[in-house]
């Protein structure tokens, strides 16, 4: 499930650790038990629908019997908003899937059902539970999916479809120096209703698409801004194509423009190189202590003393400098421990790391894996929309190891997909220790 990038899980039948009895967990409280959020679940359940559609057919039976010999126990589906049993309405017409109960999560249901063509999954955890017969979840349920309808429709993305804000992009060692690019194959996308495709604000994963490419073939991604995904720092992806073969110009040409651009590139390096460190200074609004490490150092704490206890500490918020490259850790006025950082990379002079005010969320752990960025991360705790905006260490590969080349980036550059990376030390220190509620304040000086 971590590798999912879910938060925690403990038990396998998702109830406290003491109710294992002799096999429960000796090491964890009798108390204990899986800490997920409602974005975990959802990752959870769209897994299970995707490799197990077959489970639908369990889950929406109403009432069955069970024969046993000569008995025969008749049993009710404790969801009650399917058809036949008490919560029942025709306009949510759900087909599963689970409820669960517990003291300190309180009556939780994910529910599921097919709109226009598309299944829709809804989490609703920490409904009220005053006796067995309290409605509250499948009440609360029912309100969050008429949000949904009254606010969203399903819109298809045709095949070949031209989105106005991306219409073309440059083209590396080609004969055209740009070329057109369209929607792959078709998708359907829940948008606001008064979202117009028309104007949608879209931007394409790469600067640059090389030559040559063949007609037909994915050349790139569209994201649609805003539309967030499931255990991702992105938005939604659409894959892009082009009509015509993009040729490469001929072999003196390709020459010319590296040789070109290598000159440039040295031109320019030149001229930055030496206001480059006063620039990136002037961003940062506290002096870096003495003992502060050397930017680029990733397997070390960030400063060479020990780290406080954030538990006690008077006034405790968090600083964020993202073109700065620094995290600070507050204690009213004063920062009190400085880490190497880096945030979100930068598009037109926006981060996409999310400026403002903050608070720390519960979601944490030690370890997780984006499928969809081919990327994870070591020790995390989110701050922002409950673990899609995350304190995280430097990255991660897919067999767990560590991509240096990103993590040379820590308290130089911006680089991440929106999250704020850290030091191993000092994120696996930060994750373990921050309390929940922690203000975060991150700004781009």
């Amino acid at each position: 499930m971590e590798y999912w990038g879910a938060t925690q899980l403990l038990t396998a039948n998702g109830l406290p650790n003491y109710t294992l009895g002799e096999e429960r967990f000796k090491n964890k409280s009798k108390d204990a038990e899986n800490t997920l959020s409602a974005s975990d679940m959802a990752i959870i359940i769209s897994h299970l629908l995707k490799k197990y559609p077959q489970v639908l057919n369990t889950t929406k039976v109403a009432k069955s019997s069970f024969v046993d010999g000569k008995t025969i126990t008749p049993m009710q589906n404790w969801n009650w908003m399917l058809k036949g049993l008490s919560q029942y309405d025709p306009n949510y017409p759900v087909d599963g899937l689970k409820t669960g109960t517990t003291d300190a999560a309180g009556a939780c249901f994910a529910s599921t059902m097919k709109k226009n063509g598309r299944r829709l999954v809804t989490v609703v955890m920490g409904a009220q539970h005053a006796s067995g017969d309290d409605p509250s979840r499948f009440i609360q349920t029912k309100k969050l999916l008429k949000y949904i309808f009254d606010n969203y429709s399903s819109k298809k993305i045709k095949q070949g479809y031209s989105f106005a804000s991306v219409r073309k992009v440059k083209v590396v060692d080609g004969k055209e120096k740009s070329a057109p690019v369209y929607v792959k194959e078709s998708a359907v996308v829940w948008l606001p209703k008064k979202q117009q495709l028309s104007n949608l604000k879209v931007k394409f994963s790469k600067n640059a698409i090389h030559a040559p490419q063949i007609s037909g073939k994915t050349v790139g991604r569209f994201y649609l801004i805003n539309t967030p995904v499931l255990n991702s720092n992105k938005d939604v992806a659409i894959k892009a194509t082009v009509h015509q073969d993009v040729k490469q110009a001929n072999f003196l040409v390709r020459i010319w423009n590296r040789l070109f651009n290598q000159q440039q590139n040295s031109h320019e390096k030149a001229n930055s190189s030496v206001t480059t460190a006063q620039k990136v200074k002037k961003f940062r609004p506290y002096q870096d202590p003495k003992d502060l490490v050397k930017a680029g150092t990733w397997n070390k704490k960030s400063e060479n003393k020990e780290q406080p206890d954030l538990t006690k500490v008077k006034d405790l918020w968090i600083r964020v400098s993202l073109k700065g490259n620094r995290t600070y850790i507050m204690s009213g006025k004063k920062p009190i421990y400085t880490m190497l950082s880096t945030g979100g990379v930068y598009h037109k002079n926006k981060s996409d790391t999310p400026t403002g005010t903050y608070h720390i969320q519960h979601e944490r752990g030690a370890a997780f894996y984006n499928h969809k960025l081919n990327e994870g991360a070591k020790y995390y705790v989110s701050w922002k929309d409950h673990g899609v905006y995350l304190f995280h260490s430097v990255p991660t590969k897919s067999d767990g190891s560590i991509n240096k080349e990103e993590a040379k980036k820590l308290g130089k550059s911006p680089g991440s997909h929106g999250c704020i990376r850290l030091s191993i030390p000092d994120s696996k220190w930060l994750a373990a220790t921050v309390p929940a509620g922690t203000k975060v304040v991150i700004k781009n000086l």
